[in-house]
């Protein structure tokens, strides 16, 4: 019999392939079953969906019915319609003549792909107003639902931000206050982006949801969990090389499972020091040459700058004096600017009381180590 890799790096598949975030689990819960509406931020790859999904796998489906949404690429309320349509559709929470006739009242046919069998949703993108003006019954019908309690999960929920139309949160903002009865998540992982469109006072969901960030799990509940882990699957292992899978990746979720998915996949008779160190070299390898090319995408400064943050691997004061004579960079303002550059294009994060961090752990090595 195939004996699963506990290590997940792909998706949910549950809860005895979970790790920790009970308290999230928690909270998580405690607002929906309390009808409160709540958004969910992170940095990216710290196991948002997955903690959405394991909520969600617990819920009772005799009460409630939970949908998920990834918003990922969509860049206007066009394809925010489509990808909702079709989501719904596939909850079959709405009987059939009925979502067809709003299909038609927006514009919209059904058709299936040749090759998945998965339902599609054919928009007329030149008539965006009819799409705009017909959306709103969609959520009506879901809100009208007798038999179960409706969860509605946007995931990647900053890409509203940057959608074509101008009021295009005011528009779903909209949608959420006509439909009290669906409880709605809004995952992102634009801490910044997703912090502003939820607690400025000019954005128009200022103060409209519970707030919850989900940070680092903390290193010593991830190694309990992973020595269960691996005991459970008779594995034999070296405690300090865990500790230090956790410390080299700094426990971010992503690529603190794919090295673990590695070393379990690539041990033999045990995990050691020895396998870790030839594992841990093939995935810098793998990522060296990605590493590189940054210098070719990336504007002179911005460049430096990542290459700064990365030697000195948390950064407090970027915009300080001693940072910038240290690796001879130019005026705070134009550092400032290309902070913030960094920052949009996900190259570099937040990580709280530490400071900047490069965001891709294995670029950060890498540069540490080429420059």
């Amino acid at each position: 019999m195939y004996n699963m890799n506990p290590f997940l790096i792909k998706t949910y598949k549950g809860p005895e392939y979970f790790f920790d975030r009970i308290e999230e689990t928690k909270k998580l819960s405690d607002a929906i079953m309390n009808e409160r509406n709540l958004t969910l931020f992170s940095n990216r790859r710290l196991g948002k969906t997955s903690l959405i999904q394991h909520v969600f796998s617990k819920l009772d489906t005799r009460k409630y019915h939970p949908i998920y949404i990834d918003l990922f690429a969509t860049q206007n309320l066009a394809q925010f319609a489509q990808k909702v349509t079709e989501v719904v559709y596939k909850s079959k929470l709405i009987k059939e003549n009925i979502f067809f006739r709003i299909l038609g009242s927006i514009g919209a046919s059904l058709s299936f792909d040749e090759h998945s069998g998965m339902p599609k949703i054919d928009l007329n993108i030149v008539n965006r107003q009819k799409i705009i003006k017909g959306l709103p019954e969609l959520f009506e019908q879901l809100k009208n639902n007798k038999k179960h309690d409706i969860i509605l999960a946007f995931d990647e929920f900053q890409e509203l931000a940057g959608y074509e139309e101008e009021k295009a949160e005011a528009y779903v903002r909209t949608i959420m206050q006509d439909c009290p009865e669906i409880t709605f998540i809004f995952s992102g992982s634009k801490k910044s982006l997703m912090k502003e469109m939820f607690a400025s006072s000019n954005r128009p969901f200022f103060q409209s949801t519970q707030m919850m960030e989900l940070h680092e799990i903390d290193k010593d509940t991830y190694a309990k969990e992973i020595f269960s882990v691996l005991n459970s699957h008779n594995k034999l292992y070296d405690k300090d090389v865990i500790y230090r899978i956790l410390e080299e990746t700094y426990c971010h979720t992503g690529f603190t499972q794919l090295v673990l998915s590695r070393v379990y996949s690539e041990s033999g008779e045990k995990i050691d020091d020895t396998l870790f160190e030839m594992i841990w070299e093939d995935i810098l390898e793998e990522n060296r040459s990605i590493s590189r090319e940054q210098e070719f995408l990336l504007p002179k400064l911005q460049w430096k700058v990542l290459v700064a943050i990365a030697k000195e691997e948390f950064v407090k004061a970027p915009l300080s004096r001693g940072f910038a004579d240290k690796y001879g960079l130019s005026a705070s303002s134009s550092v400032a600017r290309a902070v913030k550059a960094l920052l949009d294009k996900g190259l570099i994060i937040e990580c709280g009381d530490l400071g900047l961090r490069v965001y891709n752990v294995y670029i950060l090595k890498n540069l540490q180590k080429l420059y």
